[in-house]
C-alpha cells in the first residue's frame, strides 16, 4: 500500500482492520446471512469439479457422471440404439392397432409417423415428431418434393441405400442424402456416415471437404453420428441431473463439460435449433428422468397431459429412443413407435422395452402457429349434363398454411392441387350426366365446401349458338337471349323432353331433330 496517498493509514490499522472484517466473517449471524442467499440468484454458473469414467452400461448405451461446484450432478447418457430389433422381445413387439381416442374409457391416440431406423434412433424418433408436426399446423418442418411437401407417414417413398456393411432407408427429415428427395449435393449421411457404431472420424473430415449447411435434417443439429461431437455413428447424447429435477435448455447453455456447454452436443438442444431453424418458436424444452428412476420425475400423467395436448413424446431408453405416441390409462399403457418397423406398439409406463429400461423424457414444445384461414372462388358452379372441367383458387392468410383438397363424390374427380401450401388453384373433372336427374356433388378444399350442381340441360351460352347438345327425356329446359338463338344441326330435343327457346329471332338450322313426343317452345 502507498501510504503517500492514505497519510493516515499505517500497517497496524491496517491489520486491525483485516482482523476485524475476519472476525465478523465468522460470527454466526454473518453465516447465517449468506445461506439467505438463494443459489439462483447467483450470477456465476457451476464449475466442473470432477468427472467419472465414461461407463458403458450395455452395448448400447453408455453414460457419464460429472460434479459441480454448487453441489449438483449431472450425466451424460449416450444413446446408441440398434438398427434392428434385439433379439428374443418378439412377443412383446406384437404389432397393436391403436384405440380411438375416448375420454370416457382412458385412451388417447395419435396418428403420428412411423419411420425405420436409419443414422440414429435418436434422430429418427426426432424426425417423427417433427413429421408429425408438419402435417398439423407447422409445415415449414419437411419442405422436399415428396407428397406435394407433406412429409409421408412412413420412409417407404425414399431408395435404399449401403454403407458396404448393412442397407438402410432413406429419410430426409432425419438425415439428408446425396440424391434423395432432390438433393443434388452431400449431405448428412454422405459427410457423417462410416457404419453403425464406428468411432472413426466422419468423411468430411477424413477427405478434407467442406460438411453441408445445416438446414433440413433433424439430426445434423442432434448431433447425431458426428465424430466432431464425440457421437460414433448411430448415437446421439442426452444430458440429466442425477436427480428428479428437469434440467433445461436454458441451463445447458450456462452449465459446461469438457469446455463445452451442455448445449453444444445435447439432443433436446438440437431439436430446439431444428425447430427455430425453420422458423419456429420453442416454448418448453428440458430433459428429465422419468419417475421410476427418481420419485417425483416425469410421470405418467405427465406424459397423458402432452399427449392430450397434441404432442408426441420423446422417450429415451438405456439404449434406445422411441415415441410415445398416446396411452390406456388400463394398466399404464404406453403405445409408441419404435423405428424398427411402421406398426403401433405398447409398453408399460416405468418398466422396460426389449429389455431396455425407460430412462428419462425430451421435451420441446412449440409455441402455436397464428390461425389460418381460407377462402375459395367459385364457392358454386352449375354446369351442363355433358362431362367437363373446372378449377377453383384458394387463398390463404399465411404462405404457410397447408390445406387439402378432397371430392365427396365419386363423379367429381381432383385433377390437380390435392394438397397446397398457401394460396393454389385446385383443378377437378366431372363425368357425363347419365339420366335427365340433376345431381349435386362437393369437393373439401382447405375446409370450405366447394358444389357443383350438374343440370340435365344442356349449357345455354352467352352467344345463343347451341350446338353439340342434347335435351334429355324427362327434362324441362329454358334458354333465352336478347339478340337471337341459333339451333345447330347437331342439337336433339328427346322424346318427352320439355324446351323453351326465348329470343327475338331464333334460327333452326337443317339437321336439328325433335323427336316425337318431344315440346318444343319458340317464344319471340
Amino acid at each position: 500500500m502507498d501510504t503517500a496517498l492514505f497519510p493516515r493509514i499505517n500497517k497496524t490499522s491496517v491489520m486491525t482492520a483485516i482482523l476485524a472484517i475476519a472476525l465478523y466473517l465468522c460470527l454466526p449471524s454473518a453465516q447465517a446471512e449468506e445461506k439467505k442467499i438463494p443459489p439462483e440468484a447467483n450470477p456465476s454458473p457451476p464449475i466442473q469439479i470432477g468427472q467419472g469414467p465414461l461407463e458403458q452400461i450395455n452395448k448400447y448405451f453408455s453414460t457419464q457422471s460429472i460434479t459441480y461446484s454448487d453441489g449438483t450432478s449431472l450425466v451424460k447418457e449416450i444413446i446408441n440404439g440398434p438398427p434392428t430389433p434385439p433379439p428374443g422381445y418378439e412377443l412383446e413387439r406384437l404389432p397393436v392397432d391403436l384405440p380411438d381416442p375416448n375420454p370416457t374409457r382412458g385412451t388417447n391416440t395419435m396418428t403420428v409417423p412411423a419411420f425405420n431406423w436409419v443414422f440414429g434412433c435418436s434422430s429418427v424418433s426426432g424426425a417423427m415428431i417433427a413429421g408429425y408436426y408438419d402435417r398439423n399446423g407447422f409445415p415449414n418442418m419437411y419442405t422436399g418434393p415428396t407428397d406435394g411437401g407433406v412429409m409421408p407417414l412412413n420412409n417407404s417413398s425414399w431408395p435404399t441405400w449401403s454403407d458396404g456393411y448393412k442397407t438402410y432407408p432413406n429419410l430426409p427429415l432425419a438425415a439428408s442424402h446425396n440424391g434423395v428427395d432432390g438433393r443434388t449435393t452431400r449431405g448428412s449421411i454422405d459427410d457423417y456416415w462410416v457404419k453403425y457404431g464406428s468411432s472413426a472420424q466422419d468423411p468430411y473430415i477424413t477427405n478434407g471437404w467442406t460438411q453441408h449447411t445445416w438446414g433440413n435434417a433433424i439430426g445434423d443439429y442432434m448431433k447425431t453420428s458426428q465424430s466432431a461431437y464425440g457421437s460414433t455413428d448411430g448415437s446421439t447424447s442426452f444430458w440429466n441431473y442425477n436427480s428428479a429435477s428437469q434440467l433445461t435448455c436454458n441451463a445447458m447453455e450456462t452449465t459446461s463439460s469438457d469446455g463445452h456447454t451442455l448445449s453444444w452436443n445435447d439432443g433436446t438442444y438440437g431439436r430446439k435449433l431444428f425447430y427455430e431453424a425453420r422458423g419456429y418458436t420453442v416454448t418448453t424444452c428440458y430433459n428429465q428422468p422419468t419417475d421410476n428412476r427418481y420419485a417425483g420425475g416425469f410421470s405418467f400423467a405427465q406424459y397423458k397431459a402432452e399427449i392430450d395436448a397434441g404432442r408426441p413424446v420423446m422417450l429415451n431408453l438405456a439404449g434406445h429412443t422411441i415415441v410415445g405416441v398416446g396411452y390406456d390409462d388400463t394398466g399404464n399403457t404406453v403405445y409408441i413407435h419404435d423405428t424398427w418397423d411402421y406398426s403401433n406398439h405398447t409398453m408399460t409406463w416405468g418398466s422396460s422395452y426389449s429389455g431396455m429400461e425407460l430412462l428419462s423424457v425430451s421435451i420441446v414444445n412449440l409455441q402455436p402457429t397464428a390461425a389460418c384461414t381460407y377462402s375459395i372462388l367459385p364457392a358454386t358452379r352449375s354446369v351442363s349434363g355433358a362431362s367437363g372441367s373446372g378449377s377453383v383458387s384458394v387463398t390463404a392468410s399465411d404462405s404457410t398454411c397447408a390445406w387439402t383438397a378432397t371430392s365427396n363424390a365419386a363423379w367429381i374427380t381432383v385433377t390437380s392441387g390435392s394438397s397446397g401450401t398457401g394460396n393454389g388453384t385446385v383443378g377437378y373433372s366431372y363425368t357425363a350426366l347419365s339420366s335427365s336427374t340433376e345431381r349435386t356433388g362437393t369437393i373439401t378444399i382447405a375446409g370450405k365446401t366447394f358444389t357443383l350442381t350438374q343440370t340435365g340441360c344442356p349449357d345455354c351460352p352467352g352467344n345463343g349458338v347451341i350446338t353439340n347438345a342434347i335435351y334429355r327425356t324427362g327434362t324441362t329446359c329454358s334458354c333465352s337471349n336478347a339478340t337471337a338463338i341459333t339451333l345447330g344441326s347437331d342439337v336433339t330435343v328427346e322424346n318427352g323432353a320439355t324446351v323453351t327457346f326465348t329470343a327475338p329471332k331464333v334460327t333452326v338450322q337443317p339437321g336439328f331433330h325433335g323427336a316425337n313426343g318431344s315440346t318444343i317452345y319458340i317464344k319471340q
